[in-house]
């Protein structure tokens, strides 16, 4: 058999040279070589397997709309800045988001109406505002961007509580007197804690949950020191008890104007809330709402009026009764019941606290004349 000789020169393109479309090789072989051993000696092309990969399944593009995922995060983040919604909006979310998601804002409207009106009738106000904090959360945490953020909260109802007309603003003595005679409890213990919460509502003028946590954190001490930081005259212990509540713990709201600076009340109340300390009884949160201490809750007006009550007979009274009335008299008692600012009047802090305090002192034994609920 004749074999013929000659020189074979094999050109192939290697690595990663070889995808970029350069790096030739030279491979040269014996002249002697036969055409097919040259071909046997050639290392085969290991080509990629694009195919196989474009058919792979790509990873789930994760959902903007995922309480379930963030719940952990949103809960310290919410307990920051908004803490006494905290409670509220958490439960709201993992009642009606918990386990759903949503990437546009289509499927999170049908979320949204998949909530239920509350007992009332109305919508779910709390559940709606919980969900646009939700989303508030997602943007500062740069999960969802802010022009994505305004697409989703316009699918959210915005429902705004109506203003009470003023003819619905009015309570009188007698209502107070009703609904503290009306309170139920299947212990002393609880009667008097729910009776206590109700007068010193309706003496300080604060908001409930101001009442509340002074009264599960109740010193006596509190009330010589507060006398001593704010200089007020000691005689005025005989008739009246002045607290300081930044002594206390209370959820706040943003705004600070939103809270209690001082609690102020009739001197008999103290023994009334050691009594209390003394006991196993705490209320909650819970507890003092309308339809748990009352037995006729549905004729009872709201407890939120009691500020209002006190509110209208202090400004009704200071001008002629108080001894030299300061000009800004009705600014020193949204002081005094945490409607203002510490700085109201362009005064300092201590001094408003002992002219609002004046005030007060001035008008208490008016004011516990009209309401005859010490002795409940």
């Amino acid at each position: 058999m004749f074999i013929r000789a000659f020189l074979v020169v094999y050109f192939e393109r290697r690595g990663s040279l070889a995808r970029e479309g350069g790096g030739l090789e030279i491979l040269r072989f014996n002249k002697m070589d036969t055409s097919k051993e040259a071909i046997e000696r050639i290392e085969p092309h290991q080509e990629e397997d694009i195919f196989s990969k474009a058919l792979e399944p790509s990873k789930a593009t994760p959902h903007k709309i995922d309480y379930e995922r963030d719940r952990k995060e949103y809960i310290k983040w919410i307990k920051e800045t908004t803490p006494s919604m905290a409670s509220k909006y958490i439960s709201k979310l993992d009642k009606y988001l918990k386990g759903k998601k949503a990437n546009t804002p289509a499927e999170l409207r049908k979320l949204i109406e998949s909530i239920p009106p509350t007992k009332s009738g109305n919508p779910d106000r709390h559940a709606y505002n919980a969900i646009r904090s939700y989303i508030n959360f997602l943007v500062e945490k740069g999960k969802v961007k802010k022009s994505e953020s305004i697409d989703f909260k316009a699918v959210i109802p915005n429902i705004k509580s109506k203003a009470r007309p003023e003819t619905e603003k009015i309570i009188k003595a007698k209502d107070i007197v009703n609904i503290i005679k009306d309170v139920k409890g299947t212990k002393p213990e609880i009667i008097h804690a729910r009776r206590l919460f109700l007068k010193l509502l309706a003496f300080t003028g604060l908001r409930g949950k101001e009442v509340l946590a002074l009264m599960n954190q109740f010193n006596p001490k509190v009330i010589d020191e507060t006398f001593e930081a704010f200089d007020l005259p000691k005689e005025w212990k005989k008739k009246i008890a002045v607290y300081d509540l930044e002594r206390v713990k209370i959820p706040s709201r943003k705004h600070e104007t939103k809270r209690g600076y001082v609690a102020v009340f009739p001197i008999e109340l103290v023994d009334d809330l050691i009594t209390y300390q003394k006991s196993s009884y705490r209320l909650t949160s819970n507890s003092i709402r309308k339809d748990e201490m009352l037995n006729n809750s549905d004729k009872a007006k709201d407890f939120a009026l009691f500020r209002k009550f006190v509110q209208n007979f202090l400004n009704n009274n200071v001008m002629s009764k108080v001894p030299n009335p300061p000009a800004d008299s009705a600014h020193l008692i949204e002081f005094l019941q945490g409607r203002a600012p510490k700085s109201v009047g362009g005064r300092n802090y201590r001094q408003n606290v002992q002219n609002a305090v004046r005030i007060y002192y001035y008008l208490i034994d008016d004011l516990k004349k009209a309401l005859h609920i010490l002795e409940l």
